[in-house]
């Protein structure tokens, strides 16, 4: 049946080549499209866990509904410990947060005070001018490139904060400006200064306990369920709580859901559009054969033999469409290897920096959208020409001229 299927197809090759080549165009636009996205994605994930959000974080209960100076969690070390021994591969950041006033010689401003372990944070910030936090805490402070020029303060210039410490006492302080860096949010370059955590742990009183665990876990960190439920189980959720990035962030989550469906109404599109194609083409190639059908089935030939050789030639057409599909797409996604999006897709995406280069690299759902498409698109194409030639009654197919 293959064998015949296969030579009934080269009978006339211009319309199974143009079949075969509607279908591979409709593959290469969906990998290409589904990997151009899963990558954009992929990148933000990335800009997002490695930054200042982590994979997921721990807070004292209640702080992320309503973050407060004296919401702590007061025993990082034993928490951190949970974490990675629930976890594998799981690695910990602590962080300090806290509103205040900061002021140059002359000027002044409101500033997010974060305190950081800077080799936990290592794509947190880059460096523009000037050194960085050291390992230990030495009092220096960095300041964010526009807050900086705000403040018309540089390197080795003196910096005052002013806060509300955790015991609702005013803490004040005197730091050297130790850098100005250039972090992963536009909000937080205007915004924010960044101290060693101890050291925001004495300026705010708050002795060892800091405001944020940050956990960031092996993997793409898109799909968080079995590590944050490990770790939930493993927490005193009385006291504690545990969210994940997409929680933290819900409408970027959102907007990568509606995102998706609005691709895979695209994938649908794409597959009406071919199957009208292959439908004209099937319908053609049955009805040129009708008389052949007819001597079929006088000579034997059971309906559901020819329904069944009808759909494996369109089957075949489908393997073939996806195939060379699956070639191109591959050539253009390695070919083009990267989109610079640097003058297009600049700034932040609800508190996270847009990646400014997409590494395209080809994606398991892209594979599996084309891998339905093609064959969906022929078994649609396909099953009315098929059912057709089935019902065929072979004295009335014999008379067809």
């Amino acid at each position: 049946m293959m064998s015949l299927a296969w030579r009934n197809l080269w009978r006339n090759p211009r319309r199974t080549w143009l079949t075969v080549v509607a279908l591979a165009l409709g593959v290469t636009a969906i990998v290409f499209l589904h990997s151009y996205r899963e990558s954009s994605y992929g990148e933000l994930i990335r800009s997002i866990t490695r930054g200042h959000i982590g994979h997921l974080q721990v807070h004292g209960f209640g702080y992320q509904k309503s973050p407060a100076i004296e919401v702590l969690v007061t025993d990082p070390a034993s928490i951190e410990a949970k974490i990675t021994s629930t976890i594998p591969g799981a690695s910990t950041e602590r962080r300090v947060l806290g509103a205040g006033l900061a002021g140059s010689k002359e000027l002044s401003a409101p500033v997010m005070v974060v305190g950081i372990q800077p080799a936990s944070a290592p794509e947190l910030y880059s460096v523009q001018r000037g050194v960085d936090l050291g390992a230990k805490a030495e009092r220096l402070i960095l300041v964010g490139v526009d807050l900086a020029a705000e403040l018309e303060i540089g390197p080795k210039d003196e910096l005052v904060l002013l806060a509300q410490a955790a015991d609702g006492s005013v803490a004040n302080d005197r730091f050297v400006v130790g850098g100005l860096v250039d972090s992963s949010s536009a909000e937080m370059n205007a915004a924010a200064v960044f101290l060693h955590v101890a050291d925001a742990q004495s300026f705010f009183g708050l002795e060892s306990g800091v405001h944020q665990l940050i956990v960031r876990v092996p993997g793409d960190g898109e799909d968080l369920t079995t590590p944050l439920s490990a770790l939930r189980g493993a927490l005193d959720l009385r006291t504690l709580e545990a969210m994940s990035w997409a929680e933290i962030l819900p409408e970027l989550k959102s907007t990568m859901v509606t995102k998706r469906k609005n691709q895979h109404l695209i994938d649908i599109i794409v597959l009406m559009i071919v199957a009208l194609g292959v439908l004209n083409a099937m319908s053609m190639s049955t009805f040129e054969r009708i008389r052949e059908f007819g001597v079929m089935s006088s000579l034997g030939t059971r309906p559901s033999q020819i329904l069944r050789l009808v759909l494996i030639e369109a089957l075949i057409q489908g393997a073939l469409g996806f195939l060379i599909g699956m070639g191109v797409s591959f050539g253009l996604l390695y070919g083009i290897g990267s989109i610079d999006l640097s003058n297009v897709m600049q700034g932040d995406m609800m508190g996270a920096r847009m990646p400014s280069r997409i590494i395209l690299t080809p994606h398991v759902i892209a594979i599996q959208s084309a891998a339905m498409t093609a064959f969906g698109t022929v078994l649609l194409g396909g099953l009315i020409p098929a059912l057709r030639a089935a019902r065929l009654r072979p004295a009335e197919a014999l008379r067809h001229v």
